[in-house]
């Protein structure tokens, strides 16, 4: 009977050990350096980049567009992001990673730009070296 009772209470904690675990998003805690660069068009604007070793940690700030469209309030927007010219992706949030830039200078531009491509205004152009 006891060896019963011991093979229940295994059994139930192999079962509790196979529920479905959920991954925490990756997360960055990104120090200030001379390196980082903020880049402004008005007081209200803000995009600010920052290197970690092959991955560009990218924020936008711009308080008059809503990238997720969590705030109804103003109007929608996405960022194009291209690198050395070509077209690297589209992000709908204002703060993305871009991972494994490959080594040397390149030519950055990012522009924001409504749902339907047409443009806000806003598009800051810099240079990255990895």
């Amino acid at each position: 009977m006891r060896g019963l009772i011991c093979l229940i209470l295994l059994f139930l904690i192999v079962l509790s050990g196979c529920r479905q675990t959920i991954p925490k998003p990756e997360s960055y805690n990104a120090e200030a350096s001379e390196n980082d660069k903020v880049v402004q068009s008005n007081p209200r604007t803000t995009i600010k980049h920052v290197i970690q070793g092959s991955d560009l940690f990218v924020e936008c700030m711009v308080p008059s567009i809503s990238f997720s469209g969590m705030n109804k309030n103003v109007e929608r927007g996405k960022i194009k992001v291209y690198v050395d010219g070509a077209l690297h992706g589209e992000y709908y949030t204002a703060a993305f990673v871009m991972k494994g830039l490959s080594k040397g200078v390149h030519h950055i531009k990012i522009e924001v730009v409504k749902l339907n491509n047409k443009s806000h205004g806003l598009s800051k152009e810099f240079y990255v070296t990895i």
